[in-house]
């Protein structure tokens, strides 16, 4: 019986599921028929799908829940690299819903580069965060302490000795919070754990005092757990960022099958002389995401008039395929084409509906003469009646 199924079937566990989608499957085999082209061929790609990278990259995480704070409900510990130098940076989690970040000198991050997920959001520098950050295969051994904007003395304290490392996979549903989304967030922790309570030492104290680390309420792995979890291996692209302005051209002539622009490669597939998008990968040293299209995104240049293409998306990071999957649909009308894309499947770790489903991908582009206005946007469920139209194939 899958993890999956068991989770649905009793609420009492949790069992994660790295592969939500059956990409195989999923995708299919799906073309476009050579009957919405124009005659002739097509000489050009126009790469609106894009997977962007940070200027940060983080390395490892470590969140931990509590309850009996007055300002805070959670600590997120990151330890990140800009440039050739380590950081670490604590998000802390207020009840009234906003986040200090609190980070060590030397940091360059700024606060509207957080809004867009966390939506209010302080960044404060701290002279130094006291960090223990160690993964063994008996689990995690994690200390780190600081002193907050209240002057408070806050320490939080991870020792886990368990029997082995029990890792799963997911997308982080850090963009369920997002009032005004401007990218989709691929957070791929590719190495999750949640702190397991057999055998662990865990305390958080703020100014001396014990607070109380949440327990998780279902059995993860039919293991009882905190609410407290770590991370590493871990894979950040931003699909789509949202932009206006005008996008170029790209010459597929066929001649190569794989054409770089900037950090992503676009995987070609030449449909009687025309070039369609069937993949963008982006890679990074030691890992690299993928997203893939069935049918293929058509070369919308030579595009009769009135053409609509449906088709899916899945989602990619190294070995482990379909970590998310999706609808999207293209029109052409004129001079204008519109594209949508919507992600419909996934797993995330706590009840409810699936977080990711509510995000929407719109964009309008106009073909002008060698190049080609463009405006997108991500919307959230309720923002945008596109949303309810956006139908499966």
């Amino acid at each position: 019986m899958s993890g999956r199924l068991i989770s649905k079937i009793c609420p009492f566990f949790m069992v994660p599921v790295d592969s939500p989608v059956n990409e195989e499957r999923y995708l299919g085999s799906r073309t476009n028929p050579g009957h919405i082209y124009e005659n002739g061929s097509g000489k050009f790609i126009y790469p609106v799908i894009k997977l962007g990278d940070k200027q940060v990259h983080l390395d490892k995480l470590c969140l931990v829940d509590f309850k009996g704070d007055t300002i805070y409900k959670c600590f997120e510990l990151q330890q990140v690299t800009q440039g050739m130098d380590t950081h670490y940076l604590v998000l802390s989690y207020r009840k009234d819903n906003e986040t200090d970040i609190y980070h060590t000198k030397g940091f360059k991050g700024e606060e509207e580069g957080y809004k867009s997920l966390l939506n209010k959001v302080t960044l404060m520098e701290l002279d130094s965060i006291k960090v223990k950050f160690e993964v063994a295969e008996s689990g995690a051994d994690i200390w780190f302490s600081f002193v907050d904007k209240e002057n408070r003395a806050i320490e939080i304290k991870i020792k886990e000795n368990k029997e082995r490392n029990d890792s799963f996979g997911l997308i982080a549903p850090v963009g369920n919070a997002s009032e005004a989304p401007d990218k989709f967030p691929v957070i791929y922790l590719k190495k999750v754990n949640m702190v397991q309570m057999k055998g662990t030492e865990i305390f958080v104290k703020i100014n001396g005092e014990d607070m109380e680390p949440i327990k998780l309420v279902p059995l993860c792995n039919f293991k009882r757990a905190y609410l407290s979890r770590y991370a590493y291996a871990i894979n950040i692209k931003e699909l789509n960022n949202d932009f206006e302005g005008v996008l170029e051209p790209v010459e597929a002539d066929g001649s190569s099958e794989e054409i770089p622009v900037d950090n992503c490669i676009y995987s070609i597939n030449m449909n009687s002389g025309h070039p369609e998008i069937e993949s963008v990968r982006a890679a990074e040293p030691g890992s690299e995401m993928r997203i893939s299209f069935s049918p293929p995104i058509p070369d919308i240049v030579s595009l009769k008039d009135n053409i609509e293409i449906r088709g899916r998306f899945s989602l990619s990071v190294d070995e482990i395929k379909g970590i998310m999957g999706g609808v999207y649909s293209l029109k052409k009308t004129g001079v204008s084409v519109n594209i949508k894309m919507n992600p419909r499947k996934g797993w995330q770790p706590m009840p409810g509906r699936l977080w990711m489903k509510t995000y929407l991908w719109d964009c309008d582009m106009k073909l002008l003469q060698g190049s080609c206005q463009v405006k997108t946007r991500w919307y959230r469920n309720g923002m945008n009646t596109a949303y309810y139209k956006l139908k499966e194939e």
